[in-house]
């Protein structure tokens, strides 16, 4: 059953979906991992959208079901929103945009059987993250990113406009076979529309110990639109 689901959407996203889809959102990456809930498949967990995009996620529910009896609520709509955008069948397609930033969820379900229900995290940045999965130089030492967030820059001794925001990186040491290296960092990027570095930041910390969790909190320079920390 749960490979044929898989064929409707690839169906359905060549055909009726397709058009829709491909017009109002980019597409979701072919690796993105499906929401499973009881007799009902999105066909990702988790999106990611920069401030002032789209992205877009089908809705699969089991054969002779009626796609257009779906409907999806998100928990704070003030991160973002969800609309749907096309039915076909049993298969729906939503559209993702942006609204002020954070973290929410989005669940989307039968009206006549709440029961069926599946999630997808809606991670909604006002910036291009660019953070590959090993974080550092050192292949014997790295970290992975655990989570980002970001919070309202309040510089209270004076009236400056420089930064937008303040981002907070959690990391977590996921390698430490090397122990003539118990310190460990990378650097991270704000860059601007054109690509001009407008501030370079460093990720640190000084007592590594594999599973543990550190965090850094950097200022976002008012212009920048993406955010890209060195890996390997």
């Amino acid at each position: 059953m749960k490979n044929l689901m898989k064929k409707l959407i690839c169906s359905l996203l060549t055909g009726a979906l397709a058009l829709s889809v491909m017009s109002a959102a980019p597409a979701l990456p072919a690796a993105a991992k499906e929401s499973v809930g009881n007799g009902l498949i999105l066909s990702t967990d988790s999106i990611t959208i920069p401030a002032g995009t789209s992205a877009s996620f089908t809705a699969v529910l089991g054969d002779g079901l009626d796609a257009s009896r779906l409907a999806c609520v998100v928990a704070d709509p003030n991160v973002a929103t969800v609309t749907p955008i096309a039915y076909a069948a049993n298969a729906a397609a939503y559209q993702v945009d942006f609204a002020s930033g954070g973290t929410t969820v989005a669940a989307v379900y039968n009206v006549d059987d709440p029961a069926i229900v599946a999630y997808v995290t809606i991670n909604a940045s006002p910036l291009v993250m660019e953070i590959p999965s090993r974080l550092g130089t050192n292949h014997d030492n790295y970290c992975a990113l655990a989570g980002y967030s970001f919070m309202p820059y309040d510089f209270k001794y004076a009236d400056f406009n420089d930064y937008q925001s303040i981002l907070r990186l959690e990391y977590k040491c996921v390698s430490y076979k090397d122990d003539a290296f118990s310190k460990w960092g990378c650097y991270g990027y704000f860059y601007d529309a054109a690509g001009n570095v407008l501030s370079k930041v460093h990720l640190y910390c000084s007592s590594l110990s594999k599973g543990r969790v550190y965090s850094s909190e950097f200022n976002v320079p008012v212009n920048a639109v993406r955010f890209a920390v060195e890996g390997f």
